[in-house]
């Protein structure tokens, strides 16, 4: 992987060339390698390396922009040529910001050598470790098993320089029965961090409990929302409620509301590239600061993340979250952490009379951005609770329900939280387990 000293070469060489012009470029390189495997074998292994630069140019309120994945110094005066005819025909802007001044970082260590050295053969022993604990239940196990560094580089022609190296690995793994099926995942920048017998132990004893489900009829119940279920959730708060773009405009359900309260008094969120759990990078792709930021605290809203353009609508600084310019999605917080409770996750079951344990949630999507409505379904483990103990598997089942009515209706959370890894990307979500009352469930599936 291309290091920092020879990007800042490049960048050095680059920015040489764009004289008369505000210039930006973003460097990003990246290695990952997977090992995939279903119905009890490996099926791919794959290792693949990406490495490119996107050149901004403005000038006289105009701007051009363009890519290249050749990162040789005449490869990137090709990208800088192109983006100087872009911008020749392009139209004046005039919401154009220009580019930020040199600034300061905190440091992130978010980086492990042995997560890179990370071989196929060690993440095919992962496998064979799985596989062979999903045997002993007669279950068969599918997963995928990932590893692999990323670097981004930021620099402008007023200065800027930003650069973060860092690791991911990530085991997740499914353990299917004939009419069951259980789930477990984990995620460290550290591959050998990861407890691979404890995941697949964990799948394995959601499959074998839940063999032969029944169905309970839909309506209002009782759950108990595992990490990964309460992160699916969650994810659609930062894309419509948090991002400052709907809250200038008026399409969040947090606009027009800060300081009210809008959720349970035990609920507390926040945006944190620099919690412990969470590979955050130190800078967004403006350049600027990444800020921790407040975002509900104890039930009551208290703002969202922005960049440049949407703080100066709002009349706020900038909290270092912007996207890739230019962008008309808006910030994005993209670690978002949920503050835990005093309970424990045998504690919040004990407690429960009768109610549905949730693993994880599947095909989530939003109904109602104002009400913060989205419906989706369980999968992977859904489990009756009676008189304190887990009885028995069920059915899966549709859920409707707002995001805000559920937050609303936390009895307990975990003490411990769990970095859970969605889909969008970015640095996940640290989050505990919830207890939630009178949540809503529509109909059965049919699996």
């Amino acid at each position: 992987m291309v290091d920092e000293s020879r990007l800042k070469q490049l960048s050095d060489a680059a920015l040489g060339l764009t004289k008369g012009y505000e210039a930006e470029l973003i460097f990003s390189i990246g290695e990952s390698a997977l090992t995939r495997f279903g119905n009890n074998v490996i099926t791919q292994n794959v290792a693949q390396g990406s490495a490119g630069v996107s050149v901004r140019l403005m000038k006289a309120g105009r701007m051009g922009k363009a890519h290249t994945g050749n990162l040789t110094e005449k490869g990137i005066a090709s990208c800088i040529a192109a983006a100087k005819e872009t911008l020749e025909f392009a139209a004046p802007d005039k919401e154009l910001l220009p580019l930020i001044s040199a600034q300061t970082y905190q440091q992130k260590e978010s980086y492990n050598p042995a997560t890179v050295a990370f071989s196929p053969e060690e993440r095919a022993d992962g496998v064979v470790r799985a596989v062979n604990r999903f045997k002993r239940d007669d279950c068969i196990g599918a997963g995928i098993f990932s590893s692999g560094a990323s670097a981004l580089a930021i620099a402008n022609s007023n200065g800027v320089w930003a650069y973060q190296q860092k690791s991911d690995s990530s085991f997740s793994v499914t353990a299917i029965d004939k009419d069951s099926s259980g789930w477990a995942q984990a995620a460290d920048k550290d591959a050998l961090a990861i407890d691979i017998d404890g995941i697949a132990e964990t799948a394995a004893r959601k499959a074998v409990a839940s063999r032969n489900p029944q169905v309970v009829k839909p309506g209002e119940w009782t759950v108990i929302l595992e990490p990964a279920a309460v992160a699916d959730a969650l994810m659609y708060l930062a894309w419509v409620g948090f991002s400052g773009k709907p809250l200038v405009e008026g399409r969040s359900p947090f606009s027009g509301k800060t300081g009210q309260k809008v959720v349970g008094e035990n609920i507390t969120i926040v945006d944190d590239a620099f919690h412990p759990m969470t590979p955050g990078q130190p800078f967004d792709y403006e350049g600027m600061p990444r800020k921790r930021v407040s975002l509900i605290e104890k039930g009551v809203f208290v703002g969202g993340v922005h960049d440049r353009a949407t703080g100066a609508k709002a009349g706020v600084a900038s909290t270092g979250h912007a996207m890739p310019q230019p962008d008309a999605g808006g910030p994005v917080p993209v670690n978002l952490i949920i503050s835990g409770g005093d309970k424990t996750l045998e504690e919040m079951i004990a407690s429960t009379e009768k109610g549905l344990l949730v693993t994880r949630l599947h095909y989530t999507n939003i109904l109602d951005p104002m009400k913060m409505t989205i419906t989706g379904m369980t999968r992977d483990g859904l489990f009756l609770i009676e008189k304190g103990r887990v009885v028995r598997g069920v059915k899966n089942m549709r859920f409707t329900e707002s995001i805000l009515t559920m937050l609303a209706n936390v009895e307990m959370l975990t003490s411990s939280l769990y970095k859970t890894e969605t889909f969008w990307g970015g640095g996940g979500t640290v989050t505990p387990a919830m207890k939630v009352n009178k949540f809503h469930f529509t109909s059965a599936t049919e699996n």
